[in-house]
């Protein structure tokens, strides 16, 4: 049986803690190798649980962590490279299970579903007290008869302490399609920073325009995401000549790397569109990007909760978005940003142009979309939420009460 071995105490910000004992040992597991939007989610809790509680691992596979560069260096995170996608890789399998016995985690939290079939019942066999695995979406990829089944997500989930919704889609999702137990999975929105979002120097700014080949007067779209199909760049790239004929000086920036670059690139020259659509590919400088662009698109044909129209939120950029899963949580139609159906080329043409014509809605928008960013979206209310849940699966209630107090301050609006 699992037994703390915990002294507790109180420090200056009302948190209970073990002064002089060992942290509680998380490691966060990923089996992916490109950093998308689960793999942002977890790096942020690795680095944003509280060291004083906290000691943060990054299982993942080497080629994620060369992505993560220097992002997940804090003095509380710890990497571990592996490359696991089966509980039946037993070799890996075996160091997995080995190195969570060696380094005594407390909690393993898996992200996605191939994630989650890995790592959950190689923990379990570990004997590690707390395993929680995160859904980041409907998995519309999931076409064949068996795979639409989902037994084999019911058994996980059952192994699991808690599955972690992103997005209410995404819950209903967990609850209705897949049909697993509602007692054992919870909803915790995703979140970003709310601060580094300033606009980029004078200076910065004429280089990547420079650099993007962007002209005084062009009006500037950015299209953040990898290059796949889930995205729906092609259905992008349907309405943009009809988006032309009214704004001449149109710029799409496609940022982002992906499997369908090449088949993109030639659609494009097909188009006769490759001196108004830039691909920049993968960048670590998209806030900078952002800030530069008009507007942003994210013409998806499935989503969880997605990060993009939140840092687009952020700077103060509107949103063009298709109507699916957790965007819609996101942005609010007409407040925030506009909704078109996922698919409708001339829907997203019709909605572009409306938008690029009309820079005083832009602005508005813009506006109405960082205040509801920065009260609704923050990644420290997603941290404190999953601390909780951490504290209370490990069976430490006065910690976990002080955790949702913290929460509960920061939510609800003043006594005073």
């Amino acid at each position: 049986m699992y037994i703390p071995c915990w002294l507790i105490g109180l420090n200056s910000r009302g948190i209970w803690f073990v002064p002089n004992s060992r942290q509680i040992r998380v490691a966060q597991f990923l089996n992916g190798t490109v950093r998308a939007g689960a793999e942002e989610v977890a790096l942020e809790l690795a680095r944003g649980l509280r060291p004083e509680i906290f000691r943060s691992y990054l299982v993942c596979p080497q080629q994620l962590l060369d992505a993560f560069a220097q992002d997940w260096k804090e003095v509380h995170v710890v990497d571990w490279p592996l490359s696991l996608e089966s509980p039946w890789q037993f070799r890996k399998a075996k160091e997995f299970v080995d190195f969570l016995r060696s380094e005594n985690i407390d909690v393993v939290h898996a992200h996605m579903v191939r994630a989650g079939l890995a790592a959950v019942p190689l923990a379990r066999l570990a004997g590690t007290p707390v395993v929680v695995q995160t859904c980041h979406g409907r998995e519309a990829w999931r076409t064949s008869w068996v795979s639409r089944r989902y037994w084999i997500d019911r058994r996980i989930a059952a192994w699991s302490d808690a599955t972690v919704a992103v997005s209410e889609s995404t819950l209903q999702y967990l609850k209705e399609v897949k049909r697993i137990d509602p007692s054992r999975t919870m909803l915790i929105r995703n979140g970003r920073p709310t601060n580094g979002y300033d606009k980029p120097t004078r200076i910065r700014e004429d280089r990547l325009r420079t650099e993007f080949g962007l002209q005084p007067g062009d009006r500037v779209v950015g299209v953040f995401g990898r290059l796949e199909e889930q995205k729906g760049h092609k259905h992008l790239l349907q309405a943009i000549p009809s988006v032309l004929k009214a704004i001449p000086s149109l710029k799409v920036l496609f940022v982002g790397e992906g499997g369908l670059r090449t088949v993109l690139q030639h659609d494009v020259q097909s188009r006769g569109l490759a001196h108004r659509v830039v691909f920049t590919g993968y960048r670590r400088d998209c806030n900078e990007i952002m800030a530069i662009c008009d507007l942003i698109a994210l013409p998806s044909l499935f989503e969880g909760m997605p990060l993009v129209p939140i840092e687009a939120a952020l700077l103060g950029k509107p949103v063009l978005a298709t109507a699916v899963d957790g965007t819609t949580e996101v942005v609010v139609d007409e407040v925030t940003g506009v909704l078109v159906p996922p698919a409708q080329p001339a829907a997203m043409a019709k909605a572009l142009t409306d938008l690029l014509l009309d820079q005083e809605k832009l602005l508005t928008l813009g506006k109405q979309a960082q205040a509801r960013a920065q009260q609704v979206f923050s990644v420290d209310r997603q941290i404190e939420e999953t601390e909780k849940l951490y504290l209370n699966l490990l069976g430490k209630p006065k910690i976990a009460h002080n955790v949702a107090a913290r929460i509960a301050a920061r939510l609800l609006p003043s006594s005073q």
